[in-house]
């Protein structure tokens, strides 16, 4: 049974949070163990608290089994990577029709300037916010199609995602290429032009390969 995120004003949604971004970001690198007492210690908390985070972040995937039942960080392998891509392009392909038929000039507007956001951060060589804006571009088209339980299996993947890009270069030219494509799909969307914008999109995250 999976075990939802706890709310964030406790001290195991605290504690859920502290250690979700420690992963994410890489200070805690794939395969570091998580025990609960050290993490208990870590935040001054006891351990029930922490047991629950842990569950959460297990159910999330991101924290895995190891030697003698020991929490270990995830290591997104090449062939996770590959489920991750593959489940995005037919996860988000799918939203493409239902976003095309239920956009709105308010929500063509939110994405265009997101991209124009991301194009400020690309220019500025600012990889970090680039890529938290990209993660937001891709919900935020994903929501104009109006399915709640797309947007929350897209929310657990989303940590994957940010996984497997950790250590990947993203030079300037790269995230101006990517801001591009966005603006291009942003296009296709305001045309409602759902058979073009599903292929368009499932190119776009298939490509990991650096854009000129």
């Amino acid at each position: 049974m999976s075990s939802p995120a706890p709310p964030p004003a406790t001290k195991a949604g605290l504690v859920h949070e502290a250690v979700r971004a420690d992963i994410l970001s890489g200070r805690r690198p794939a395969g570091d163990p998580v025990d609960e007492v050290a993490t208990a210690a870590e935040y001054e908390v006891s351990r029930t608290p922490v047991r629950e985070a842990l569950r959460a972040l297990s159910s999330e995937g991101l924290l895995v089994p190891g030697p003698r039942r020991q929490l270990h960080v995830v290591d997104v392998s090449p062939e996770h990577r590959r489920e991750v891509i593959s489940l995005r392009v037919a996860l988000e392909g799918a939203a493409a029709g239902p976003a095309c038929a239920r956009r709105t000039p308010d929500d063509i507007d939110r994405l265009r300037l997101l991209v124009a956001r991301q194009r400020r951060q690309a220019s500025e060589g600012d990889s970090m916010a680039f890529l938290e804006a990209d993660e937001a571009f891709h919900r935020c088209l994903a929501q104009v199609a109006g399915m709640p339980t797309l947007l929350l299996l897209l929310d657990q993947l989303g940590g994957f995602v940010r996984l497997a890009r950790l250590g990947a270069p993203t030079p300037r030219r790269h995230m101006l290429a990517l801001t591009r494509e966005h603006h291009h799909l942003v296009d296709l969307l305001e045309a409602g032009d759902a058979d073009q914008l599903a292929m368009t999109l499932g190119e776009h995250i298939r490509s990991t390969t650096l854009r000129d």
